[in-house]
């Protein structure tokens, strides 16, 4: 009876050691994916947020015809994007560019679409045409 409650009260060594691999196994397949899911959702908040630069702009563009095309000075980055993009607008005339680039030492600067890096997401707008670079990252 002593002898068969030595054997019931833990675990081998041979089995904490089989548990430790399929667990060790099970992060490297997943980590993985979880990182790709955080880059990809960050890419979205960030083509969110140049859409919605975009909208304030062409509606500013409407109101004052003929002015330039900028950001109110109250425009506020939402703070989930400011933390892994730094956008910007580059006027040129009637046209212009919207840009997030991923910040240096940031996940996101490894962010790819297949061959394609998406570490830098523009718009481009040339009068009523509305680009989104590159491609395969929108």
């Amino acid at each position: 009876m002593r002898a068969h409650s030595r054997h019931a009260r833990g675990f081998s060594l041979i089995e904490l050691l089989v548990v430790m691999v399929i667990v060790g196994v099970l992060a490297g397949i997943a980590y993985p994916a979880y990182t790709s899911h955080l880059k990809r959702s960050h890419r979205a908040e960030a083509r969110a947020e140049l859409l919605r630069m975009q909208m304030v702009i062409e509606k500013q563009r409407l109101t004052t015809l003929g002015a330039q095309p900028s950001l109110p000075p109250s425009w506020v980055t939402a703070p989930s994007v400011a933390k892994h993009y730094q956008l910007t607008i580059q006027p040129m005339g009637q046209s212009y560019t919207l840009e997030a680039r991923a910040l240096p030492g940031d996940g996101q600067v490894e962010d790819r679409q297949g061959e394609i890096s998406c570490a830098v997401l523009m718009v481009r707008v040339q009068g009523l045409d509305a680009r989104h670079e590159p491609a395969p990252c929108w």
